[in-house]
């Protein structure tokens, strides 16, 4: 009942910003109708019924239809603030020159400079830039000195991030030639897909120290509705799935959270009382959200890995994620003797658009 209100209220904001756009369209241009209006209306719904119609069918029409969704999605965002600005400039044109600017060619502007901030988005969205950093940790073996590790998460595969993203992702980590790679979450978008071809370019992948993953949000979109879900396809190219479970990695105390099994506090207390932490010796902590942190403070870990939090994917939403996760919605910080690390993901969920945040591969360098 609780998605069901949202999804109407959802549903309402997005036609009152479609029918903003269509009036500040009709203002500039000349050229509002009653079917234009019905026109918009319409696709004020596509992006709701395509991310339902996804979660169930996995054919080219759901795929095009989500894909052209998710991208007027974003698009239509960025045409509302160019119509707000449409407006103030009539209002501040009007205010100190008593006159109004020729309408056609302002509304040229705000929209055009609305459009092409879209097309600067959507390009910066799947850059998968390099982020290197150094990372120092107590007691640290002499093998790992020097060690780098590849990180990455939220690639959200799916109708729009498919295997030719993740091929071009696997390519530039294989560039790095790193000792391993930890994946944090979010590999699959939640839309019904095959996993496995999705995940295949990951098998070319041979890295010394193997793959190791922890399950985010999404991942279990995909396993409420097939039998298996996503976790064949992870075994069948080789990457170690961490349910929970702490692993001796060359001296290094690893561990994975699945994200659903620690959606509370006294779920994640309850993992942790049954995973043992030698506080004299370094430790790392695969989890998807950065949540409860002076838990894995107090647990003792030398490093905790996060995700999840795409840095807000879209400015000014990165001011709202860094209220919510308390600072730690991206980059490297402390947290007590533990050093938190979240990344800004290297996929995006919705809308391919980043603007004022990055797509990114983490490489640590371990000293």
């Amino acid at each position: 009942m609780k998605i069901f209100a949202s999804l109407i209220v959802f549903e309402v904001l997005l036609v009152f910003v479609h029918l903003a756009v269509y009036a500040t369209l009709a203002a500039a241009f000349g050229i509002g109708c009653p079917l234009l209006e019905v026109f918009f209306i319409i696709l004020a719904l596509t992006f709701v019924s395509a991310t339902v119609l996804s979660r169930f069918y996995d054919n080219k029409f759901v795929e095009w239809y989500y894909t052209f969704s998710a991208y007027w999605f974003g698009l239509v965002h960025f045409l509302f603030i160019g119509g707000l600005a449409f407006f103030f400039a009539m209002a501040v044109s009007y205010r100190f020159f008593n006159t109004y600017p020729s309408l056609p060619l302002l509304g040229a502007i705000c929209f055009g400079a609305a459009f092409l901030i879209h097309c600067y988005g959507t390009w910066n969205s799947g850059r998968a830039e390099i982020t290197r950093v150094k990372v120092a940790v107590p007691h640290l073996p002499s093998s790992w000195k020097g060690r780098k590790i590849a990180f990455i998460s939220d690639v959200h595969l799916g109708n729009i991030r498919g295997a030719r993203f993740m091929a071009r992702v696997t390519k530039k980590i294989a560039a790095l030639s790193p000792w391993a790679l930890f994946i944090d979450g979010d590999l699959y978008d939640g839309s019904l897909c095959d996993e496995k071809k999705m995940i295949a370019p990951l098998g070319s992948l041979r890295l010394p120290g193997g793959i190791y993953f922890a399950a985010g949000n999404h991942e279990y979109y995909l396993a409420e509705r097939t039998a298996s879900g996503f976790v064949d396809a992870l075994k069948e190219v080789g990457i170690r799935i961490l349910h929970n479970e702490k692993i001796d990695l060359d001296g290094i105390q690893l561990v994975g959270v699945d994200d659903k099994s620690a959606s509370k506090r006294e779920d994640l207390q309850k993992i942790f009382d049954n995973i043992t932490i030698e506080k004299s010796e370094p430790s790392i902590l695969l989890r998807h959200a950065p949540f409860d942190l002076d838990m894995a403070a107090a647990k003792g870990f030398s490093l905790a890995l996060f995700g999840h939090t795409h840095q807000g994917q879209i400015f000014p939403l990165n001011l709202l994620t860094r209220r919510i996760y308390k600072g730690y919605d991206y980059g490297l910080k402390d947290h007590g003797a533990t050093q938190i690390y979240t990344s800004s993901g290297v996929g995006t969920w919705g809308p391919p658009l980043r603007l004022g945040t990055k797509s990114e591969i983490v490489l640590f360098e371990f000293s």
